[in-house]
């Protein structure tokens, strides 16, 4: 999947948004064309996403367990 700016003038494909589109959405071939939206409805979608799906942080190779901290301690 790859987020790009749109090329052509072509209009969002959010239902009731008249707005000209400024990123396609493609899906590699697994729909048969681009989606298109304009900065108004991606952020919007951004936000509803950010809503259900939040980022978890990774685990950090760096920062020492708290097992190793207690042996150190002692």
């Amino acid at each position: 999947m790859e987020l790009n700016e749109c090329k052509h003038l072509t209009k969002c494909d959010f239902y009731g948004c008249n707005n000209i589109a400024k990123f396609s959405f493609s899906t590699k071939g697994i729909l048969r064309r681009n989606l298109c939206f304009c900065e108004d409805c991606l952020k919007g979608m951004y936000e509803a996403i950010g809503k259900m799906q939040t980022p978890k942080g990774i685990k950090s190779p760096f920062k020492l367990n708290k097992r190793l901290v207690k042996r150190d301690d002692k």
